[in-house]
C-alpha cells in the first residue's frame, strides 16, 4: 500500500500578507481557494505539478477563532510550513495500517467547500497523531469524485524537494513504511519539515514548523 503525497500546507498568520509573500519569492501568484467552515481558515492554492499542490492556509476573519485551526495559525509568529497530506482511496486501509504501527487515528472527518466558480469539491480526511512527533505525520484524504485542486490551480512551480526532518531518524522512518508514506526522513540537528520549490525566481525553501 502506497499513499502518495497530496499537497503541502504553508500556514500564515494573515491570507494576504502571505499571498503577497509567496508572490515577492516566487514571482506567482496563487488562486482563490475558499474557506473551511468550522475550522476557521481559509485558503489559496497553486499546482506543484504531477497531482501537488501547494496550499496556503490562513484564518479566516469570518468565522469564530477559538479553539480551532484557524487560532492556532492566528497566534504563529510568521509563516511556516505546517503539515503535509497524503492521497489515498482507501483510508480504511490506511488506518488499519496505522493502527498496527502504534498511531492514534481519529474517525474519518467529511469536509467540503465551493470554489469560487461553483464547482462542489467534497472530501474525506483521517488524522494520524503520535505525541513523538507532532505536526510530522501527515494526514490522509480520499477525493472521492472531486476534481483535484492540482490539475484547476495555477502552475509556474515544481516540487523539487520535500522531507521530514528528525534527530533520531529510524523510529519515524519505520512509522512511515509501515502506512505507505513515500517521504524521507533525514538526520537533523532538530525536527521539522522541509520543501524546496523550483520557482520562476530560483529555488526556495520552506520550513516548518
Amino acid at each position: 500500500m502506497r499513499a502518495r503525497v497530496d499537497h503541502l500546507l504553508w500556514a500564515v498568520p494573515d491570507l494576504d500578507a502571505g499571498v503577497a509573500l509567496f508572490r515577492e519569492l516566487t514571482g506567482i501568484e496563487a488562486a482563490v481557494g475558499g474557506a473551511h467552515e468550522g475550522f476557521g481558515t481559509r485558503n489559496r492554492l497553486l499546482s506543484l505539478g504531477d497531482g501537488v499542490y501547494f496550499e496556503i492556509i490562513a484564518p479566516d476573519p469570518a468565522q469564530r477563532l477559538q479553539d480551532n485551526l484557524g487560532a492556532r495559525i492566528a497566534a504563529m509568529a510568521q509563516p511556516q510550513l505546517m503539515s503535509f497530506a497524503l492521497r489515498s482511496d482507501d483510508l480504511a486501509g490506511v488506518c488499519d495500517a496505522a493502527r498496527g504501527a502504534g498511531l492514534t487515528v481519529a474517525e474519518p472527518v467529511s469536509m467540503g467547500r465551493t470554489r469560487p466558480d461553483g464547482v462542489r469539491l467534497d472530501w474525506s480526511i483521517l488524522y494520524l497523531s503520535d505525541a513523538r512527533w507532532p505536526d510530522r505525520l501527515p494526514f490522509v484524504i480520499d477525493w472521492k469524485e472531486s476534481p483535484h485542486p492540482a490539475d484547476s490551480t495555477p502552475g509556474g512551480c515544481l516540487l523539487k524537494d520535500f522531507c521530514v526532518l528528525e534527530p533520531d531518524p529510524e523510529p519515524l522512518t519505520k512509522v512511515y513504511q509501515a502506512i505507505g508514506v513515500d517521504v524521507p526522513v533525514r538526520r537533523a540537528t532538530r525536527p521539522g519539515l522541509l520543501a524546496v520549490l523550483e520557482t520562476p525566481r530560483g529555488d526556495v525553501v520552506f520550513l516548518g514548523p
